[in-house]
Protein backbone atom coordinates (compact mmCIF):
# COMPACT_ATOMS: atom_id res chain seq x y z
CA UNK A 1 0.00 0.00 0.00
CA UNK A 2 1.58 3.29 -1.13
CA UNK A 3 2.46 6.21 1.11
CA UNK A 4 -0.10 8.46 -0.55
CA UNK A 5 -2.96 5.99 -0.02
CA UNK A 6 -4.16 7.87 3.06
CA UNK A 7 -5.15 10.75 0.78
CA UNK A 8 -8.32 8.79 0.01
CA UNK A 9 -9.34 9.42 3.63
CA UNK A 10 -10.15 13.00 2.61
CA UNK A 11 -13.35 11.56 1.13
CA UNK A 12 -14.61 10.66 4.62
CA UNK A 13 -16.21 12.78 7.32
CA UNK A 14 -13.82 12.34 10.25
CA UNK A 15 -10.53 13.64 11.56
CA UNK A 16 -7.50 11.34 11.28
CA UNK A 17 -5.45 11.38 14.48
CA UNK A 18 -2.78 8.88 13.43
CA UNK A 19 -2.32 5.86 11.20
CA UNK A 20 -0.35 2.62 11.50
CA UNK A 21 0.58 0.51 8.50
CA UNK A 22 0.11 -3.24 8.77
CA UNK A 23 -0.15 -6.22 6.44
CA UNK A 24 -1.87 -4.80 3.37
CA UNK A 25 -3.93 -2.32 5.38
CA UNK A 26 -3.73 0.89 7.39
CA UNK A 27 -5.16 1.08 10.89
CA UNK A 28 -6.57 4.57 11.42
CA UNK A 29 -7.20 6.20 14.76
CA UNK A 30 -9.89 8.84 14.21
CA UNK A 31 -12.13 11.12 16.23
CA UNK A 32 -14.91 8.60 15.45
CA UNK A 33 -13.08 5.48 16.55
CA UNK A 34 -10.74 2.89 15.04
CA UNK A 35 -11.03 2.17 11.32
CA UNK A 36 -9.15 0.03 8.81
CA UNK A 37 -8.33 1.19 5.28
CA UNK A 38 -7.71 -1.51 2.68
CA UNK A 39 -7.40 -1.75 -1.09
CA UNK A 40 -10.31 -3.53 -2.76
CA UNK A 41 -10.10 -5.71 -5.86
CA UNK A 42 -13.34 -7.70 -5.61
CA UNK A 43 -16.62 -7.19 -7.45
CA UNK A 44 -19.05 -4.40 -6.66
CA UNK A 45 -21.82 -7.01 -6.31
CA UNK A 46 -19.98 -8.86 -3.54
CA UNK A 47 -19.23 -5.59 -1.77
CA UNK A 48 -22.88 -4.55 -1.83
CA UNK A 49 -24.00 -7.94 -0.53
CA UNK A 50 -21.42 -7.88 2.27
CA UNK A 51 -22.51 -4.37 3.20
CA UNK A 52 -26.17 -5.38 3.51
CA UNK A 53 -25.37 -8.52 5.52
CA UNK A 54 -22.97 -6.71 7.88
CA UNK A 55 -25.45 -3.91 8.48
CA UNK A 56 -28.05 -6.58 9.24
CA UNK A 57 -25.72 -8.22 11.75
CA UNK A 58 -24.98 -4.87 13.34
CA UNK A 59 -28.72 -4.19 13.76
CA UNK A 60 -29.25 -7.45 15.64
CA UNK A 61 -26.36 -6.69 17.98
CA UNK A 62 -23.54 -8.55 16.28
CA UNK A 63 -20.01 -7.38 16.99
CA UNK A 64 -18.67 -7.36 13.43
CA UNK A 65 -16.68 -5.01 11.26
CA UNK A 66 -18.80 -2.98 8.83
CA UNK A 67 -18.13 -0.70 5.89
CA UNK A 68 -17.91 3.03 6.53
CA UNK A 69 -19.48 5.10 3.75
CA UNK A 70 -17.68 8.12 2.32
CA UNK A 71 -19.20 11.61 2.11
CA UNK A 72 -20.88 10.65 -1.18
CA UNK A 73 -22.66 7.81 0.61
CA UNK A 74 -20.64 5.12 -1.16
CA UNK A 75 -18.88 2.06 0.28
CA UNK A 76 -16.21 2.04 -2.43
CA UNK A 77 -13.80 4.98 -2.64
CA UNK A 78 -11.50 5.62 -5.60
CA UNK A 79 -8.26 7.55 -5.15
CA UNK A 80 -6.86 10.01 -7.69
CA UNK A 81 -4.70 7.25 -9.22
CA UNK A 82 -7.72 4.97 -9.73
CA UNK A 83 -6.97 2.63 -6.82
CA UNK A 84 -10.11 1.34 -5.09
CA UNK A 85 -10.40 1.33 -1.30
CA UNK A 86 -12.84 0.35 1.41
CA UNK A 87 -12.88 1.60 4.97
CA UNK A 88 -14.07 -0.60 7.83
CA UNK A 89 -14.92 -0.02 11.45
CA UNK A 90 -12.36 -1.81 13.63
CA UNK A 91 -11.76 -3.02 17.17
CA UNK A 92 -9.17 -2.44 19.86
CA UNK A 93 -8.68 -6.18 20.45
CA UNK A 94 -6.24 -9.02 19.77
CA UNK A 95 -6.50 -12.13 17.65
CA UNK A 96 -7.77 -15.31 19.29
CA UNK A 97 -4.94 -17.20 21.01
CA UNK A 98 -5.05 -20.76 19.65
CA UNK A 99 -3.29 -22.03 22.79
CA UNK A 100 -5.77 -20.46 25.20
CA UNK A 101 -8.70 -22.83 25.87
CA UNK A 102 -10.87 -20.05 27.32
CA UNK A 103 -10.45 -17.96 24.17
CA UNK A 104 -11.01 -20.98 21.91
CA UNK A 105 -14.34 -21.76 23.57
CA UNK A 106 -15.31 -18.08 23.48
CA UNK A 107 -14.64 -18.13 19.73
CA UNK A 108 -16.87 -21.21 19.31
CA UNK A 109 -19.68 -19.51 21.25
CA UNK A 110 -19.29 -16.44 19.06
CA UNK A 111 -19.56 -18.63 15.96
CA UNK A 112 -22.81 -20.21 17.17
CA UNK A 113 -24.22 -16.74 17.90
CA UNK A 114 -23.07 -15.56 14.48
CA UNK A 115 -24.82 -18.45 12.75
CA UNK A 116 -28.09 -17.73 14.55
CA UNK A 117 -27.80 -14.05 13.65
CA UNK A 118 -27.03 -14.87 10.02
CA UNK A 119 -30.16 -17.01 9.84
CA UNK A 120 -32.18 -14.03 11.04
CA UNK A 121 -30.43 -11.59 8.68
CA UNK A 122 -30.88 -13.94 5.71
CA UNK A 123 -34.66 -13.85 6.07
CA UNK A 124 -34.70 -10.05 5.83
CA UNK A 125 -32.42 -9.63 2.81
CA UNK A 126 -33.72 -7.80 -0.24
CA UNK A 127 -34.79 -9.88 -3.23
CA UNK A 128 -31.95 -8.34 -5.26
CA UNK A 129 -29.40 -9.48 -2.68
CA UNK A 130 -30.91 -12.97 -2.44
CA UNK A 131 -30.63 -13.29 -6.20
CA UNK A 132 -27.05 -12.00 -6.12
CA UNK A 133 -26.11 -14.56 -3.47
CA UNK A 134 -26.80 -17.36 -5.96
CA UNK A 135 -23.38 -16.51 -7.42
CA UNK A 136 -21.74 -17.15 -4.05
CA UNK A 137 -23.01 -20.64 -3.38
CA UNK A 138 -20.18 -22.88 -2.26
CA UNK A 139 -19.18 -25.75 -4.54
CA UNK A 140 -20.40 -29.18 -3.52
CA UNK A 141 -18.07 -31.17 -1.26
CA UNK A 142 -18.15 -34.06 -3.72
CA UNK A 143 -16.83 -31.92 -6.58
CA UNK A 144 -14.21 -30.34 -4.34
CA UNK A 145 -12.96 -33.65 -2.93
CA UNK A 146 -12.85 -35.28 -6.37
CA UNK A 147 -10.80 -32.35 -7.69
CA UNK A 148 -8.40 -32.62 -4.76
CA UNK A 149 -7.98 -36.37 -5.34
CA UNK A 150 -7.11 -35.77 -9.00
CA UNK A 151 -4.57 -33.15 -7.96
CA UNK A 152 -2.98 -35.54 -5.47
CA UNK A 153 -2.59 -38.25 -8.13
CA UNK A 154 -1.10 -35.74 -10.57
CA UNK A 155 1.48 -34.64 -8.00
CA UNK A 156 2.34 -38.26 -7.15
CA UNK A 157 2.91 -39.08 -10.84
CA UNK A 158 5.29 -36.13 -11.08
CA UNK A 159 7.21 -37.15 -7.94
CA UNK A 160 7.54 -40.77 -9.02
CA UNK A 161 9.06 -39.71 -12.34
CA UNK A 162 11.84 -37.74 -10.68
CA UNK A 163 15.16 -39.57 -10.51
CA UNK A 164 16.55 -37.56 -7.63
CA UNK A 165 13.94 -36.93 -4.95
CA UNK A 166 14.18 -34.45 -2.11
CA UNK A 167 13.08 -35.17 1.47
CA UNK A 168 9.62 -33.67 0.96
CA UNK A 169 8.97 -35.91 -2.04
CA UNK A 170 10.29 -39.00 -0.27
CA UNK A 171 8.06 -38.46 2.78
CA UNK A 172 5.04 -37.65 0.61
CA UNK A 173 5.40 -40.81 -1.47
CA UNK A 174 5.93 -42.97 1.62
CA UNK A 175 2.69 -41.78 3.22
CA UNK A 176 0.68 -41.12 0.04
CA UNK A 177 -1.43 -44.28 -0.08
CA UNK A 178 -2.69 -43.86 3.48
CA UNK A 179 -3.84 -40.28 2.92
CA UNK A 180 -5.19 -40.91 -0.57
CA UNK A 181 -7.29 -43.81 0.71
CA UNK A 182 -8.68 -41.57 3.46
CA UNK A 183 -9.79 -39.23 0.70
CA UNK A 184 -11.47 -42.08 -1.17
CA UNK A 185 -13.17 -43.24 2.04
CA UNK A 186 -14.44 -39.68 2.62
CA UNK A 187 -15.95 -39.65 -0.86
CA UNK A 188 -17.65 -43.02 -0.36
CA UNK A 189 -19.11 -41.92 2.98
CA UNK A 190 -20.24 -38.63 1.47
CA UNK A 191 -22.09 -40.45 -1.32
CA UNK A 192 -24.09 -42.51 1.20
CA UNK A 193 -24.80 -39.57 3.51
CA UNK A 194 -27.56 -36.93 3.53
CA UNK A 195 -25.16 -34.32 2.22
CA UNK A 196 -27.03 -33.58 -1.02
CA UNK A 197 -30.29 -33.02 0.85
CA UNK A 198 -28.59 -30.77 3.42
CA UNK A 199 -26.77 -28.79 0.72
CA UNK A 200 -29.98 -28.27 -1.24
CA UNK A 201 -31.67 -27.07 1.94
CA UNK A 202 -28.79 -24.67 2.66
CA UNK A 203 -29.03 -23.23 -0.86
CA UNK A 204 -32.81 -22.96 -0.67
CA UNK A 205 -32.82 -21.30 2.75
CA UNK A 206 -29.76 -19.14 1.91
CA UNK A 207 -27.72 -20.35 4.88
CA UNK A 208 -24.94 -17.80 5.19
CA UNK A 209 -21.41 -18.70 6.35
CA UNK A 210 -18.46 -16.53 7.29
CA UNK A 211 -16.36 -18.60 4.90
CA UNK A 212 -13.00 -18.09 6.59
CA UNK A 213 -13.59 -18.50 10.32
CA UNK A 214 -10.11 -18.79 11.81
CA UNK A 215 -8.15 -17.24 14.66
CA UNK A 216 -6.99 -14.28 12.55
CA UNK A 217 -10.58 -13.15 11.99
CA UNK A 218 -11.65 -13.50 15.63
CA UNK A 219 -10.75 -10.54 17.84
CA UNK A 220 -10.90 -11.01 21.60
CA UNK A 221 -11.67 -7.80 23.47
CA UNK A 222 -12.09 -6.99 27.15
CA UNK A 223 -15.86 -7.44 27.04
CA UNK A 224 -16.77 -9.33 23.89
CA UNK A 225 -15.60 -11.32 20.88
CA UNK A 226 -15.71 -9.56 17.51
CA UNK A 227 -15.70 -11.21 14.10
CA UNK A 228 -14.12 -9.54 11.07
CA UNK A 229 -13.24 -10.03 7.41
CA UNK A 230 -16.36 -11.42 5.74
CA UNK A 231 -14.80 -11.28 2.27
CA UNK A 232 -15.47 -15.00 1.76
CA UNK A 233 -19.11 -14.82 2.83
CA UNK A 234 -20.90 -17.67 1.08
CA UNK A 235 -24.05 -19.77 0.98
CA UNK A 236 -23.26 -23.21 2.38
CA UNK A 237 -23.82 -25.55 5.31
CA UNK A 238 -22.95 -23.48 8.36
CA UNK A 239 -21.14 -26.45 9.88
CA UNK A 240 -18.34 -25.79 7.36
CA UNK A 241 -17.37 -22.74 9.46
CA UNK A 242 -17.27 -24.93 12.56
CA UNK A 243 -15.21 -27.55 10.73
CA UNK A 244 -12.63 -25.01 9.56
CA UNK A 245 -12.13 -23.49 13.01
CA UNK A 246 -12.03 -26.85 14.82
CA UNK A 247 -9.56 -28.31 12.31
CA UNK A 248 -7.22 -25.33 12.67
CA UNK A 249 -7.35 -25.61 16.45
CA UNK A 250 -6.95 -29.38 16.54
CA UNK A 251 -3.87 -29.20 14.32
CA UNK A 252 -2.33 -26.98 17.01
CA UNK A 253 -3.37 -29.39 19.79
CA UNK A 254 -2.46 -32.73 18.21
CA UNK A 255 -6.11 -33.71 17.82
CA UNK A 256 -6.97 -33.61 21.51
CA UNK A 257 -10.24 -35.57 21.86
CA UNK A 258 -11.19 -33.78 25.07
CA UNK A 259 -10.79 -30.35 23.48
CA UNK A 260 -12.66 -31.51 20.38
CA UNK A 261 -15.61 -32.62 22.53
CA UNK A 262 -15.53 -29.34 24.47
CA UNK A 263 -15.70 -27.24 21.31
CA UNK A 264 -18.53 -29.32 19.88
CA UNK A 265 -20.48 -29.14 23.14
CA UNK A 266 -19.96 -25.37 23.34
CA UNK A 267 -21.33 -24.88 19.82
CA UNK A 268 -24.32 -27.12 20.50
CA UNK A 269 -25.38 -25.04 23.49
CA UNK A 270 -26.87 -22.68 20.92
CA UNK A 271 -26.88 -24.60 17.62
CA UNK A 272 -27.69 -28.30 18.00
CA UNK A 273 -26.36 -30.46 15.16
CA UNK A 274 -28.43 -33.33 13.80
CA UNK A 275 -26.94 -36.82 13.47
CA UNK A 276 -26.77 -36.23 9.71
CA UNK A 277 -24.84 -32.99 10.22
CA UNK A 278 -22.41 -34.67 12.62
CA UNK A 279 -21.79 -37.33 10.01
CA UNK A 280 -20.90 -34.63 7.44
CA UNK A 281 -18.64 -32.98 10.01
CA UNK A 282 -16.80 -36.27 10.57
CA UNK A 283 -16.41 -36.77 6.81
CA UNK A 284 -14.92 -33.29 6.51
CA UNK A 285 -12.44 -34.02 9.28
CA UNK A 286 -11.58 -37.40 7.78
CA UNK A 287 -10.61 -35.90 4.43
CA UNK A 288 -6.82 -35.19 4.47
CA UNK A 289 -7.22 -31.49 3.73
CA UNK A 290 -3.87 -30.39 5.15
CA UNK A 291 -1.98 -33.15 3.32
CA UNK A 292 -3.63 -32.14 0.04
CA UNK A 293 -2.90 -28.47 0.71
CA UNK A 294 0.82 -29.08 1.26
CA UNK A 295 1.18 -31.38 -1.76
CA UNK A 296 -0.80 -29.05 -4.00
CA UNK A 297 1.28 -26.07 -2.87
CA UNK A 298 4.44 -28.04 -3.69
CA UNK A 299 3.18 -29.01 -7.15
CA UNK A 300 2.11 -25.49 -8.12
CA UNK A 301 5.25 -23.73 -6.91
CA UNK A 302 9.03 -23.99 -7.22
CA UNK A 303 9.66 -27.71 -6.87
CA UNK A 304 13.43 -27.26 -6.91
CA UNK A 305 13.40 -25.60 -3.48
CA UNK A 306 11.36 -26.84 -0.53
CA UNK A 307 11.17 -24.65 2.55
CA UNK A 308 12.03 -26.18 5.90
CA UNK A 309 8.68 -24.93 7.16
CA UNK A 310 6.74 -26.97 4.58
CA UNK A 311 8.80 -30.04 5.43
CA UNK A 312 8.02 -29.57 9.13
CA UNK A 313 4.30 -29.13 8.35
CA UNK A 314 4.28 -32.35 6.33
CA UNK A 315 5.98 -34.21 9.16
CA UNK A 316 3.40 -32.90 11.62
CA UNK A 317 0.49 -33.98 9.40
CA UNK A 318 1.92 -37.49 9.04
CA UNK A 319 2.64 -37.73 12.76
CA UNK A 320 -0.84 -36.48 13.77
CA UNK A 321 -2.83 -38.74 11.47
CA UNK A 322 -3.34 -41.58 13.94
CA UNK A 323 -4.26 -39.11 16.71
CA UNK A 324 -6.80 -37.54 14.36
CA UNK A 325 -8.48 -40.88 13.60
CA UNK A 326 -8.64 -41.76 17.31
CA UNK A 327 -10.12 -38.35 18.11
CA UNK A 328 -12.84 -38.73 15.46
CA UNK A 329 -13.72 -42.22 16.65
CA UNK A 330 -14.09 -40.99 20.25
CA UNK A 331 -15.97 -37.75 19.63
CA UNK A 332 -17.93 -38.29 16.40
Amino acid sequence: MSEKSTSVLEQYDFQLIRSIRGRGAILCETDKGLMLLREYSGSVLRLMIEDEVLNGLKKVGGSVDWYVKNQAGQVLSIDSDGTKYVLKSWFDAKECDVRNITEILAAVRALAELHLSLQSVSEGLSMETKKGLERFRALSLKNTMEKHQRELKKARTFMRAKQKKNEFEIQTLQSFEEFYEQGETSLRLLSSSYYNELKEQADREIQLCHGNYNQHNILIGAKRVSIVNFERLSVDLQLTDLYLFMRKIQEKHNWDAKLCAMMLAEYEKKCVLSLEEKQILKILFLYPEKFWKLVNHYYNNNKAWISQKDLEKLGAVIKQNEAKKECLDKVL
